[in-house]
């Protein structure tokens, strides 16, 4: 058996910087001693849009296409003549992928490189796409409902209201260690920003988890300068198995105290409330 080396980088989807957040959506594989590149993406959505609202699915879509016909063409290239098209041979996969994709701070970054020896560099790209990215699109973790379906069908009603409307805008918040733009906000006195987050989710692990996620961004936004007021939209699970998983994830987002929770069965009061505090605000 002849082994070779092969090094290899993640393509990520990182949503906002600051967060940390991210997803793996592809992966570059390159062993030079067979000359063999491969990058392999998925373009599926869905597990993007559970965990980022204003996540752009038809840019994303674009994007992936865009860049796999790069690495198709530059894979034809050094199967044709041997070699790649530049001055100096790349170190690592991530080395050869920022060569053509360059680092910056667009919501498409390369991970730092990997590697190992393999006989087969076709079948370890296949691998690693499928252990880091095709199974968590795959999986049975999905949305039911997402979040924005939570805020179309639930609480879009109490946003587009002629008292409402003409006062909400997008705003970003921005802390020391993290940053998110919310679609729906107005000004009081104070930023009053509204986030929809869908629970409406399949495993226990995934409901636990998003809470957790912005229970931890929203600790990491209550140091803005702006001390916004957090409201957090929330969608219940529709599966009766899910009730005590969404009940933790309300405690564990309660427990701060640092976001108003509103949830379904609230909105018409929501909707209520907020153009009675916005139609006050506008004639003090």
């Amino acid at each position: 058996m002849s082994l070779e080396r092969y090094s290899f980088c993640f393509l990520r989807y990182v949503h906002e910087p600051l967060s940390g957040e991210f997803a793996n959506v592809g992966v570059l594989l390159w062993a030079p001693q067979s000359n063999f590149l491969g990058f392999k993406a998925s373009q599926k959505y869905t597990r993007l849009s559970h965990f980022f609202y204003d996540f752009q699915p038809q840019d994303h879509r674009q994007m992936i296409a865009r860049i796999d016909t790069q690495f198709r063409k530059l894979a034809k290239e050094l199967a044709d003549t041997q070699r790649l098209p530049f001055a100096q041979e790349p170190e690592s996969a991530r080395d050869l992928a920022i060569k053509l994709i360059p680092h910056d701070d667009a919501a498409l970054q390369w991970s730092l490189s990997g590697g190992g020896l393999t006989d087969s560099p076709a079948a370890e790209l296949d691998i690693l796409f499928q252990d880091a990215v095709a199974r968590h699109y795959e999986s049975s973790e999905e949305a039911r409902r997402d979040d924005g379906v939570i805020y179309r069908e639930i609480y879009s009603r109490a946003f587009e209201s002629a008292v409402v409307k003409p006062h909400i805008a997008s705003h970003e918040v921005k802390a020391p260690l993290a940053s998110h733009v919310f679609k729906q906000a107005w000004k009081n006195g104070v930023w009053n920003v509204y986030q929809p987050l869908s629970f409406d989710l399949k495993q226990a692990e995934s409901i636990r988890n998003k809470a957790l996620r912005w229970d931890s961004l929203t600790r990491f936004l209550a140091d803005s300068d702006d001390k916004p007021k957090i409201h957090l939209l929330l969608g219940a699970p529709t599966g009766g198995e899910q009730r005590k998983d969404y009940a933790n994830a309300k405690d564990i987002l309660h427990a701060s105290k640092l976001a108003k929770l509103i949830e379904e069965d609230e909105a018409a009061d929501f909707a209520s409330e907020l153009a009675d505090r916005v139609e006050k605000a506008g004639a003090a």
